[in-house]
């Protein structure tokens, strides 16, 4: 049975505004001193325009979603906790070699790509000259798979040269 007293014209106490938020007496009587609730002159509540006034103008959390005792200090807390052991994690696999900067592997990769593509555009220069006035295909074939092979060739070099200096840790020179 409700004890609280209603005004004849259905205005609310501050003690039923806060069951009907779902919230403290507590967190009302600072929503009204904060001015983002207002009550009339004699302190009562207008139920529609108080949680009106109180979802416009209180953050999501302190809306009456969270059960007493989850607090946003624990959850913030243990959101810390999990970050601080994976970054703990994460300098171990780096110390034990199994991860590599990401800024080095950028490096490594822009590297081999203008390797790539420096081997490439003088593919055509190189090989062009050697089949000139060649009467077979074989001959062409044979002209194109051995320029090609040295082109892979040097690339693989520049591969293993770019694994060792990420094994070693060498910082990439910029």
């Amino acid at each position: 049975m409700n004890t609280e007293q209603k005004d004849v014209t259905g205005r609310i106490t501050q003690a039923e505004l806060a069951r009907r938020l779902k919230v403290s007496r507590a967190s009302v009587s600072k929503a009204v001193k904060a001015g983002r609730i207002v009550a009339d002159d004699d302190g009562l509540f207008d139920p529609v325009e108080a949680e009106l006034q109180w979802v416009s103008n209180t953050r999501p959390s302190a809306r009456g979603k969270r059960k007493a005792g989850s607090g946003s200090y624990a959850e913030a807390r243990a959101r810390k906790e999990s970050a601080l052991a994976r970054m703990a994690e994460l300098r171990l696999s780096q110390a034990e070699g199994e991860l590599i900067e990401r800024a080095s592997v950028d490096f490594a990769l822009d590297d081999i790509g203008a390797i790539l593509r420096g081997l490439m555009e003088a593919f055509p220069d190189r090989v062009a000259p050697l089949v000139f006035q060649r009467h077979s295909i074989d001959e062409v074939h044979a002209i194109l798979t051995e320029a090609g092979d040295d082109v892979l060739r040097e690339l693989s070099a520049s591969l293993e040269r770019q694994a060792r200096e990420l094994d070693a840790g060498t910082p990439p020179a910029v």
